[in-house]
């Protein structure tokens, strides 16, 4: 908005708390700058009306496959969180997903044990109705220890998958902290936001893409900093996605 102060954008949040609920206070203007109150945490700052304090961040999103095939990715949310608060998220997730890995792990160790033993009892039964395969009641010995061992290892696929799941991005992008500027892609996988130029922030998206009647998912949280410059370009692709080793990667 320029509210009288032509085209710069003044602050629509607290630097302190991030908090959106603030108000210029009155008759607080000396020259080039003005006074801002924080409702919330009662921070007082002074911000000069002659610098925009934001920037643009433009980009594009794309995967490449195998084959060197290049898939711009359209409608896809990406959004700026602020440094501290995905890095407490990112913490707590990953502290979690020890915790509730251990246990799965015990879960797991427990279920073989019990798969092993009917395996067993299972190999016993079918032994013996081999020599008396007419006896409906050995035959209904067999089949229970059969099925039982096919639900153990039904059981143990499952909290495997549970395990796995912890470090996928989609276990990260539950309860995302609120972010300070969001866009979606267009059909040629651009975008752009509107954040700060001197604050670093997390870059984060999740995009689908449906391969040979198969659904590949892709996940991002890329750190970015305008370093005080009026724009910067940011691309995000197979190398600085989850799991590809970058370095602005924040989970590795």
């Amino acid at each position: 908005m320029s509210d009288g102060y032509g085209s710069v954008r003044l602050p629509t949040r607290c630097p302190a708390c991030k908090g959106s609920v603030i108000e210029r206070m009155p008759s607080a203007s000396h020259g080039t700058f003005l006074w801002f109150h924080c409702l919330f945490c009662q921070h007082v700052w002074k911000f000069r009306v002659d610098e925009n304090p934001n920037g643009e961040l433009t980009g594009d999103v794309f995967v490449v496959t195998k084959g060197g095939k290049k898939h711009k990715l359209g409608a896809v949310v990406v959004t700026a969180i602020p440094e501290d608060a995905l890095k407490r998220h990112l913490k707590n997730k990953t502290l979690q997903a020890e915790v509730d890995s251990q246990k799965l792990m015990r879960e797991i160790d427990h279920l073989t044990t019990a798969l092993k033993t009917t395996l067993a009892e299972d190999d016993r039964l079918w032994k013996i109705l081999q020599h008396d395969e007419k006896n409906a009641r050995k035959a209904a010995a067999w089949s229970a220890a059969y099925n039982k061992g096919k639900h153990l290892a039904k059981q143990i696929e499952d909290v495997r998958a549970r395990r796995q799941y912890l470090t996928s991005g989609d276990y990260f992008f539950e309860g995302l902290p609120a972010g300070i500027a969001a866009g979606k892609t267009g059909a040629d996988g651009k975008f752009t936001l509107i954040i700060p130029r001197r604050d670093r922030f997390g870059i984060v998206a999740r995009a689908e893409l449906q391969l040979f009647k198969k659904t590949e998912i892709y996940s991002w949280f890329v750190w970015v900093s305008l370093d005080g410059l009026t724009s910067k370009r940011l691309v995000l692709t197979n190398t600085n996605m989850i799991g590809s080793g970058s370095p602005a990667s924040a989970l590795q």
